[in-house]
């Protein structure tokens, strides 16, 4: 024991000043971040109180539980500048679709993580502080209707930050298509689309429009499957999902004036009510109360548009109890005990499940082969009982490109694909492929996916995004996705200069953007979300060349501040709000020369200098016109990249 202690002395002084520093750093990190306290100070919510709970944690006796709309708590601890640091913890909701955001506001510029899993989900974010940063505002933010709930969050600081300047013009990280599941990502080439039109329409629009709560009213009001089915039918009165004012080409015009250049809707929600024909025999379809195939009507006005036709399809089906229990067992880890309607645990369930991934099957098929080509796939609800992650569910769904015979839950040979040359019947991405070799898909099925997700309106920070390419989605109407009235909270409805803000973020980082609305009951897009898009379509008239057919970089952005794109001989500065002055150098451009600057917006000519360095600077611009986004151009002799 002696020899050990003799040693542990030695090791603190060799130690003392590595020591010092996490004892330091130790001093300023959060405070009652487990909750553990049974108060909830320092954490506060605008001198409200702030609940907490012992019935659902993750650890010990306490979390924060949050049940109001729009509920922010948060406290501000102290940092040192120049440094790095790690924000984490457990989040959960009720609803498993409106997310909790677990995030940073440093030096006025917001970041965030978020889960809407409705089990503890770990996430974690890194953030660093500038030379001037001695203090963040830590955040836990719910902006939707249901109950959520946090517990152990913790800061830990990573390190001394250096940040190297940026200098030359280097070739960036090129992305390398994977193959997961016997499929191969689509190459670049393919994806050429997406990233050269940055911007896309969503449509969230199904029976639930006729209630005004939102998508997943189903579920959220605990509606039983008959009384839900209801709505399409006139006795269900002014809730009835009508469509009878659903005119697809005016949406698509509406898409063309807000500068997008591909839309996606919700073929199927969460509910199982189908906008298209199905065949299938438990298909519950539009064409029953209205004799419509919706989805053909859209895919037609997109098409006339000249528009990229996206879908939207959900891989589950509340309207089987299966799906809370594909196994058929209270001991399965995918029994939902508390679920909505109830659904007890019953040997029955497993066939449910099996019927649910049939229909699911059949109509992967028609939609692929009814309505000519499709260019993308929006896949949701992944997770089997509203638990743990698509990928995890991957065993149930079989994505890939073929099924286990043996698996337990097998297709009927009626519903099933089965590729002629080996005899294999086919998995979901084994059909898609088959019939849409060029289509692009999200990776929520299980499958790895083309392109990565990213979901929600919190602030996009980091790095471009060169090695895998993403497209984040968001409602234009906070964390409603479905059709909801717009209430008298002005902060409802995102503003222009904000999606403006969100699009800019995306393009310097080499992403797309999907932004959602959601029209009523009649088909009807709401006035406000309308204007709100054709408000950013005329921004995007002036500045469109700063934006279409453009790549994130050649440099990484500055958070909050400003961050570059280019194409061909051209590189374009997106200056923010934030960043103080009228004038920004660039980086050295090596052996290439400015030959002219200007204001995208209005195409004046700007004054600028390039030093010894072939450092440009460029000064005199004009943030009057967009303060919170100003586009600036330098064009140079050689191209970029």
């Amino acid at each position: 024991m002696k020899i050990r202690k003799n040693i542990f002395i030695c090791y603190c002084i060799l130690c003392v000043p590595y020591c010092s520093e996490v004892i330091a750093q130790t001093k300023i990190l959060l405070k009652n971040g487990d909750f553990e306290t049974g108060v909830a100070q320092p954490w506060s919510n605008d001198n409200e109180q702030v609940t907490l709970t012992s019935k659902d944690v993750h650890y010990g006796a306490y979390a924060l539980e949050i049940e109001e709309r729009g509920e922010s708590v948060s406290q501000t601890i102290s940092i040192k500048p120049n440094s790095g640091y790690r924000l984490s913890g457990y989040l959960k909701t009720s609803s498993g679709a409106e997310t909790l955001e677990l995030g940073t506001t440093l030096s006025g510029n917001r970041s965030s993580v978020a889960s809407a899993m409705v089990s503890w989900t770990y996430k974690e974010h890194d953030f660093y502080s500038g030379p001037n940063d001695t203090s963040v505002q830590i955040e836990i933010y719910h902006p939707g209707n249901s109950m959520a709930w946090a517990d152990d969050i913790k800061v830990e600081y990573t390190g001394s930050r250096i940040i190297p300047k940026q200098s030359g013009i280097k070739p960036l990280p090129k992305r390398v298509p994977k193959e997961d599941l016997g499929i191969r990502q689509q190459s670049e080439e393919k994806l050429k689309w997406l990233q050269d039109g940055k911007f896309g329409l969503f449509i969230h629009w199904g029976l639930y429009s006729g209630h005004a709560q939102g998508e997943w009213y189903m579920n959220w009001g605990k509606v039983p499957i008959a009384e839900y089915r209801k709505l399409a039918y006139p006795e269900s009165g002014d809730e009835q999902f009508t469509a009878n004012q659903f005119r697809p080409e005016e949406w698509a015009q509406l898409a063309k004036d807000a500068g997008m250049k591909y839309m996606n809707l919700t073929a199927m929600h969460h509910d199982g009510f189908a906008l298209f024909d199905s065949e299938h025999p438990n298909a519950f379809t539009a064409k029953l109360p209205l004799g419509r195939d919706l989805v053909k009507e859209y895919i037609d006005a997109c098409r006339k548009a000249g528009l990229k036709v996206g879908i939207y399809k959900t891989l589950i089906n509340w309207r089987y109890p299966g799906y809370y229990d594909v196994e058929g067992s209270p001991n399965s880890p995918y029994f939902k005990a508390d679920n909505k309607w109830g659904y007890k645990s019953v040997p029955e369930n497993k066939e449910s499940a099996r019927m649910m991934k049939e229909e699911l099957y059949y109509q992967t098929k028609e939609l692929m082969t009814n309505y000519g080509k499709i260019d993308q796939i929006f896949w949701d609800g992944g997770w089997l009982a509203e638990k743990n992650d698509n990928a995890d569910a991957a065993f149930f769904w079989e994505p890939g490109q073929y099924r286990n015979p043996h698996n337990r839950w097998p297709v009927d040979s009626t519903f099933e694909e089965v590729e002629k040359s080996t005899g294999k019947p086919l998995g979901i991405m084994g059909i898609i492929r088959k019939y849409q070799p060029d289509i692009l898909v999200n990776p929520r099925s299980g499958w790895v996916g083309d392109y990565l997700s990213e979901e929600g309106a919190s602030p996009i920070s980091g790095p471009v995004r060169t090695k895998d390419i993403y497209e984040k989605c968001l409602s234009v109407l906070g964390d409603a996705w479905g059709y909801e009235k717009i209430g008298e909270d002005p902060n409802e409805l995102l503003s222009p200069d904000q999606l403006k803000r969100i699009l800019s973020d995306c393009i310097i980082r080499n992403m797309s953007l999907l932004a959602n609305v959601g029209p009523d009951r009649h088909g009807v897009i709401p006035a406000a979300e309308a204007n709100l898009l054709r408000e950013v379509g005329k921004w995007l008239s002036k500045v469109g060349e700063a934006v279409y057919e453009t790549r994130g970089g050649p440099w990484d952005p500055a958070d909050g501040q400003f961050g570059y794109c280019y194409k061909n001989k051209t590189i374009y500065v997106y200056v923010y709000k934030a960043f103080k002055g009228n004038t920004i150098t660039l980086p050295s451009v090596d052996a290439r020369n400015a030959v002219r600057a200007y204001n995208v917006y209005d195409k004046k000519p700007l004054r600028f200098t390039q030093n010894k360095k072939h450092e440009i600077t460029v000064s005199g611009i004009n943030r009057s016109q967009h303060p919170e986004v100003t586009v600036i151009a330098v064009q140079l002799d050689k191209k970029v990249l």
